[in-house]
């Protein structure tokens, strides 16, 4: 009977363990490779110049072209180009503006994506689609900071001191500092004297090398040259409404 009782148990913990593997360890996240995918110019107005590493290429961009992975475009005076993004986000660029396509991939049976854009300087306004129960990152970068969206309405300035400026309009947004460089180890001193308690200063900028912010809706956060950072606040939209903002909120109610 004990060897019967046995066999029966051993045929039960086989079953289980067969159905968890078959069906695999839900708390473990599901990695998906997406593949990279391209960009379409759906809107261009004025001159834009289009430098393609491969090959190495310069050309006049033209709407309806596509871009690719590694594509580097520059916009002349008084152009604006609107990008339309295989997951049915938007990013538009204003005048004087530099940016790379570093990935536009996205799995449309996952519902995964991996888009990053790299602003070199200029401006960018990002309509990001919300993907129900879609994954991975839409990504706008610049050499200060990172800003990623799930799904959202924002935009950032990059300016010529590579200062950046990012407000949100609508949803959330996550701004952190870029990746730092390893720092070489630093060769140990000899021990030195220790100050007693001195007076420290008042509030400043954040000038830690890794910091992240999730700026919420109608708020904006600025990060200086230097990488420091001050802290989100909330801007007035009344002010805000130059003609790149109203342009902007015009093709947004058209999407």
């Amino acid at each position: 009977m004990k060897h019967k009782s046995a066999a029966i148990l051993f045929a039960l913990v086989t079953l289980i363990l067969f159905s968890v593997a078959s069906r695999g360890f839900t708390d473990e996240p599901e990695v998906v490779e997406v593949e990279d995918g391209q960009a379409k110019v759906t809107l261009l107005e004025g001159n834009a110049d289009l430098f393609r590493k491969k090959p190495e290429l310069r050309q006049p961009l033209s709407e309806g072209d596509v871009l690719r992975h590694g594509d580097r475009v520059t916009t002349g005076n008084k152009t604006r180009i609107e990008l339309g993004m295989p997951d049915g986000s938007f990013l538009r660029f204003d005048e004087k503006t530099t940016f790379e396509l570093i990935s536009a991939g996205y799995d449309e049976q996952t519902r995964q994506r991996h888009i990053q854009v790299h602003l070199a300087l200029g401006k960018t306004w990002a309509k990001v689609a919300g993907l129900v129960g879609g994954r991975g990152k839409f990504q706008v970068s610049a050499e200060n900071a990172i800003a990623g969206v799930r799904g959202t309405t924002y935009r950032m300035n990059v300016n010529p001191d590579t200062s950046v400026v990012v407000k949100v309009y609508w949803g959330e947004v996550s701004v952190s500092s870029p990746p730092q460089k390893v720092d070489r180890p630093q060769r140990v001193s000899e021990p030195s004297r220790v100050e007693g308690p001195h007076p420290v200063q008042g509030p400043r900028p954040v000038t830690m090398q890794e910091w992240t912010y999730i700026v919420r809706a109608m708020h904006q956060i600025t990060i200086l040259p230097d990488g420091s950072v001050s802290k989100p606040f909330r801007f007035d939209p009344e002010v805000d409404a130059d003609d790149w903002v109203r342009w902007n909120q015009m093709r947004d109610q058209m999407r």
